[in-house]
């Protein structure tokens, strides 16, 4: 499990987070906009329900438990990847970036979902340019292997396999933007694409007799994705959520979610902040003791 973070609760955002929460990452997510939280659990129900129906879907909990935040130090400060998928304005990117860079880990990869800005830009006044890249997630993300990176003048090659590895194990395949353009997709690409994910997952349950499919252009058959287990899709049961440090010890009211530590649980009540689970208000706090 890795510890990932997102910032943007827009299209792209929902996408990244809940395909890293399929292939059980646990996921905190951020936006400067609470009505785009509140509304981000129902917008992975769509997506679950539209996986389902286009057979796209290998096991029914595939979502786990991603965390909607509220302050993006919380989002960054643990986090190994983090993903930003906010709209392509460069002085946006460029605050972004300088604020993360400063609020996450100094071993952290900080990645853009950008479609066209310059990644030398977006980087130009965040700390530790080395560990800085583009990284675009083709639509539909929970479909397409392929991701498009873009480097800076200071991304090293040590960063670059991290990513790639990490992608891989995802059963995701890393690629250079060849020219200026980036790569889009036409309509004909990205069904062959989904009908390729589905064999794949028809293999995956063992069923015989099914063709070996080829996967056109970028992709390839050795990205396909490990066996998933129902229990990776769900953070760990035990450690808080917020800190990852201490165990989970309170519950939240009056949603009842066992989520943080009490630590963490009274840093929410006092800045009257909300579940990072339900996004619900929280009145009181109950101590759990367990046995």
């Amino acid at each position: 499990m890795v510890r990932v973070a997102v910032i943007g609760c827009g299209l792209m955002g929902i996408k990244i987070a809940g395909d890293m929460a399929y292939h059980g990452h646990r996921v905190k997510i951020y936006d400067q906009n609470p009505a785009a939280l509140d509304a981000f659990h129902a917008n992975l129900e769509d997506d679950k329900e539209e996986l389902k129906s286009e057979g796209l879907m290998t096991h029914p909990n595939f979502l786990g438990r991603v965390l909607c935040m509220s302050r993006l130090e919380e989002t960054v400060n643990d986090a190994e990847m983090i993903f930003e998928a906010v709209i392509d304005d460069l002085a946006i990117k460029q605050d972004l970036f300088e604020r993360i860079s400063h609020l996450c880990s100094p071993e952290a990869i900080l990645s853009s979902n950008t479609l066209s800005l310059d990644m030398n830009q977006v980087a130009e006044r965040a700390a530790y340019k080395e560990r800085i890249m583009g990284l675009r997630f083709l639509h539909p993300v929970y479909a397409i292997p392929e991701v498009e990176i873009t480097t800076t003048k200071h991304t090293t090659t040590n960063n670059v396999e991290k990513v790639r590895q990490f992608l891989e194990n995802m059963g995701k395949t890393l690629f250079f933007r060849s020219g200026r353009e980036p790569l889009i997709l036409s309509d004909k690409q990205i069904e062959s694409r989904k009908l390729a994910r589905r064999e794949q997952i028809r293999r995956q349950r063992g069923l015989m007799g099914i063709p070996d499919v080829h996967i056109p252009q970028l992709g390839h058959m050795g990205n396909i994705a490990p066996p998933q287990d129902d229990e990776l899709a769900v953070i760990n049961d035990h450690d808080c959520a917020i800190c990852m440090d201490r165990p989970r010890d309170c519950l939240l009211c009056p949603c009842h979610h066992l989520i943080t530590c009490m630590e963490c649980a009274k840093s929410l009540l006092n800045r009257k902040d909300f579940c990072p689970i339900c996004r619900k208000d929280i009145t009181e706090i109950l101590r759990v003791f367990h046995s």
